[in-house]
């Protein structure tokens, strides 16, 4: 027992700045820390599919929105123009001198219409009917114009009036994750032209090994902080909820599900954070302030007791949690133990003669 122990003359002991304080016992509630997984809630992370075949352009004269672009429920997002059959299309330039003729022989019978209506020698119905027949044959020809933009490749976003189109909304708030296609490209049917997720609220999903399930308190917020998160960050506290009960046999976990709230966009999709889970049943529990612990080369955690006058014994304890700034033991200390809480590295470094 004595490699463990240091005796210090009374000189080193002042210059080293030892204080020492009595292991204290506090009423804690019992915790787990595990990792976790930022998730999109079920219906708030969506892909949206092309309906049917087309050409896909932005909205107006604006382009597709990037990955990241945040957008609002009922936003349009893109435009799909809906093209004919191969056939027509290849008989662009033809069709258009067919609605030219069409509109031509229209307008004719509209201005012939209008002389006989002058004239008394017609009813207005039949100028009405050709006036009808004169707006048809303008549309069409118009869109057949448009068409032939399109496979030209010239003003086609001025030519997407003339022709059928369908605009993609953004059916939730949140931000756009993925974008499969580009401006002007071609498109089947069911096509996966974008992705959206919801960003506030966001679902935490936590694997519990299925032996420690029956311990979790179920009922109790969770704390979720960011990895590599510092003391002074702030902590933030997910609800539970009934999620999908599901288990993964080779992991041997269950999944836990929390509901957070994410305003500012803190948490993305997909990242990984460390959860704090509340156990069942409380009690009196031993701490000892977290600058009394020191680890050796292999990770295992010690503190110095003090057995005697300038003498201090390096004892190895086992720490359940953290709470604030306490460890919380498991075992390693009886109640009554003086601990160096200040100068611990020095007299460490002291054993093992690598001191500052």
């Amino acid at each position: 027992s004595e490699l463990t122990t240091v005796i210090l003359s009374p000189k080193a002991d002042e210059r080293l700045g030892i204080e020492t304080s009595s292991v204290e016992y506090r009423s804690i509630r019992d915790t787990v820390r595990i990792g976790g997984e930022i998730v999109s809630p079920p219906g708030h992370d969506v892909m949206i599919a092309a309906p049917m075949a087309g050409t896909v352009f932005g909205i107006n004269s604006d382009g597709i929105p990037t990955a990241g672009t945040q957008v609002k429920t009922g936003q349009p997002i893109l435009n799909l123009l809906l093209l004919t059959p191969e056939t027509d299309l290849a008989g662009a330039h033809e069709a258009i001198e067919v609605k030219k003729i069409q509109f031509d022989v229209a307008q004719a019978n509209t201005n012939r219409a209008k002389q006989l209506l002058l004239d008394k020698a017609t009813s207005e119905k039949i100028y009405l009917e050709t006036q009808a027949g004169l707006a048809a044959a303008r549309a069409s020809l118009k869109a057949a114009e448009a068409r032939l933009h399109l496979l030209n490749g010239t003003g086609a976003e001025s030519s997407q009036e003339g022709i059928s189109t369908f605009i993609l909304k953004s059916p939730v708030d949140g931000v756009i994750q993925r974008i499969f296609v580009t401006p002007r490209q071609a498109v089947s049917a069911s096509t996966i032209l974008f992705e959206v997720a919801s960003l506030d609220p966001v679902w935490i999903r936590v694997p519990v090994y299925v032996g420690e399930m029956v311990t979790i308190d179920r009922e109790k917020e969770a704390i979720i902080l960011p990895l590599g998160s510092v003391s002074d960050k702030p902590v933030y506290k997910a609800k539970p909820l009934d999620g999908p009960l599901l288990s993964d046999a080779i992991s041997v976990s269950s999944d836990l599900f929390f509901q957070l709230s994410n305003p500012d966009g803190v948490f993305r999709i997909g990242q990984k954070v460390s959860v704090l889970l509340m156990k069942l049943g409380s009690g009196e529990r031993m701490v000892v302030p977290w600058s009394a612990v020191i680890y050796d080369i292999n990770g295992g955690s010690w503190v110095y007791v003090k057995s005697g006058p300038n003498t201090y014994t390096r004892r190895r304890i086992e720490i359940s949690s953290m709470i604030d700034s306490f460890a919380v033991l498991t075992r390693g200390l009886t109640r009554g133990d003086e601990i160096v809480t200040t100068g611990a590295a020095e007299i460490f470094g002291t054993e093992f003669g690598v001191g500052k």
